[in-house]
């Protein structure tokens, strides 16, 4: 059997040569972010009872604040940033509170983008206590009230 172009015979035995070899990628320092919020630990629950300084609903760039909606309140020690996530302040039940108002929340202090930020759990205004995250520190999406003629939200799905 007589090849029609012999000239490619070694640039084919090359090329796979090349292929043979292993070939190692350089890799890249991987940053992932987990789906699991920064360890909330119910066990060092505090509960803070103070005035609503200020209330921000949705911070700017600038502030350099975690996303979501934020109680400042004023406590005997200080002013501490009250996160409460995205969704405290929103929709049907939503957490309602002026500046100046007395509240009581409880929850757990954490440094998140180099700022001691309070990761709120629950919120107890006018009577009614607001629950913002559940046992393990994930936002809810609807936010529970408990309360003065205030029912708590169903979740989705049956009872068991």
């Amino acid at each position: 059997m007589k090849w029609r172009f012999p000239v490619f015979g070694p640039f084919v035995l090359l090329a796979l040569s090349l292929f043979a070899l292993p070939i190692y990628a350089q890799t890249a320092a991987v940053t992932t972010r987990t789906a699991v919020p920064p360890r909330y630990d119910i066990t060092k629950e505090v509960k803070l009872s103070g005035t609503v300084s200020n209330v921000v609903k949705a911070p700017t760039r600038e502030m350099n604040m975690v996303a979501g909606s934020h109680l400042i309140v004023a406590t005997k020690s200080g002013e501490v940033d009250a996160a409460l996530g995205q969704f405290a302040m929103r929709g049907k039940g939503a957490l309602s509170v002026t500046p100046g108002q007395q509240v009581e929340v409880t929850g757990v202090m954490k440094t998140l983008k180099g700022k001691q930020v309070f990761v709120t759990r629950l919120v107890q205004a006018d009577g009614h206590t607001y629950t913002i995250r559940n046992e393990h520190g994930f936002v809810r999406r609807r936010v529970a009230v408990d309360g003065a003629g205030v029912t708590k939200s169903e979740s989705k799905g049956g009872q068991l």
